[in-house]
């Protein structure tokens, strides 16, 4: 597989109400880690910080090296100025030894508006799953019939519309989304695991994408080397290049709008995962007053179709703050989908 191809990046961050290139700051490790490192980072640059309480799984003989034995995991996506993300991630290893100490993994995305290239290789991917509750497990013990990934859990919703059926099947609105780093070069391997073992007949199984990575510290450090090939033979739909992962933010319970700029723009459907938002002046997770609670929308689509959501957005206000939607995506560089459900004879 050949080395993937950064984009160049914008973003329209109204939550900061500025309009420079953001990049995302991703942390994930043990609970009071994580939390000493997204306020490390709030002080040091970083515009906001969203919080998700997550399940976290590794091979069990790595578990105790890693020093991630616990299952409770934290993962915090900082926004950062974009040419301040690489430097705040070299402050965020020193003081805190990602990549020696084994204290949890950091990576860098630059949010992708345009999808032009700039010629800039990855060496990272990370995998994602989004998959009915209680098939996260599988979809884990299928990567690591190819190498000894960990992995991290989250929870989240459908959004799919539950009247229409297929095979009298309904879609489970409980949903987990799974989230596996693993090297560029080891991605067709692991994508074709997974697809192998969860794709079936069963409408709403879930899908399968991946995004690259910038840069990333900590647990890849254990991944082993990459092989001359290990190329493998992907369905076609794998290979698609023209889906964008979009991430929408909104107030808990305030996502009905969006939904209907989804719908109308012809998107299928959604994964809403629930948030905590900090800020550098919140003072602590917990502020006088609590944080607000998010939810961030996940929409997969087409590139027509996620202009055209993105579109209709700019058009409506947030529900609570009367501001554009903070709206960032991401280029996806391999999507399935796990039904392949047949037309009945």
């Amino acid at each position: 597989m050949p080395p993937l191809k950064r984009r160049k990046t914008t973003m329209l961050n109204s939550e900061t109400k500025t309009d420079r290139p953001v990049c995302l700051l991703t942390v994930i490790s043990d609970p009071g880690k994580a939390d000493a490192m997204a306020r490390f980072a709030l002080q040091n640059g970083a515009g906001m910080a969203y919080h998700f309480y997550a399940h976290g799984t590794a091979p069990g003989h790595l578990l105790a090296l890693l020093g991630l034995s616990g299952i409770r995991r934290e993962m915090i996506s900082l926004t950062v100025p974009q040419d301040q993300g690489d430097a705040l991630l070299d402050k965020l290893c020193q003081q805190f030894h990602i990549g020696r100490d084994m204290n949890g993994i950091a990576f860098l995305q630059r949010l992708d508006s345009d999808g032009r290239e700039s010629g800039v290789e990855y060496d990272y991917v990370m995998i994602a799953a989004v998959v009915n509750e209680g098939d996260g497990e599988y979809v884990i013990e299928s990567a690591r019939r190819c190498h000894p990934v960990g992995a991290t859990i989250l929870r989240a919703l459908g959004t799919a519309d539950h009247s229409k059926k297929t095979f009298d099947f309904e879609i489970v609105p409980q949903k987990e989304v799974v989230l596996i780093i693993a090297r560029t070069c080891h991605t067709d391997a692991l994508h074709q695991a997974i697809y192998q073992d969860m794709c079936s007949e069963q409408p709403g199984r879930g899908i399968l994408f991946s995004l690259a990575l910038d840069r990333v510290a900590g647990l890849l450090d254990m991944v082993p080397d990459c092989r001359e090939s290990e190329e493998t033979d992907l369905p076609q739909a794998a290979r698609e290049e023209d889906h964008f992962a979009l991430f929408v933010v909104a107030g808990r319970g305030h996502t009905a709008r969006i939904m209907e700029c989804v719908e109308g723009a012809g998107g299928t459907g959604a994964t809403i995962l629930h948030c905590r938002l900090a800020t550098p002046e919140s003072g602590g997770w917990y502020g006088s007053l609590g944080d607000p609670e998010k939810e961030i929308v996940l929409v997969i689509a087409e590139s027509e179709k996620t202009r055209r959501i993105r579109e209709k957005l700019e058009k409506i206000p947030d529900d609570l703050e009367g501001q554009p939607y903070p709206v960032g995506q991401l280029r996806l560089v391999r999507f399935n989908q796990l039904s392949e459900v047949r037309d009945a004879l």
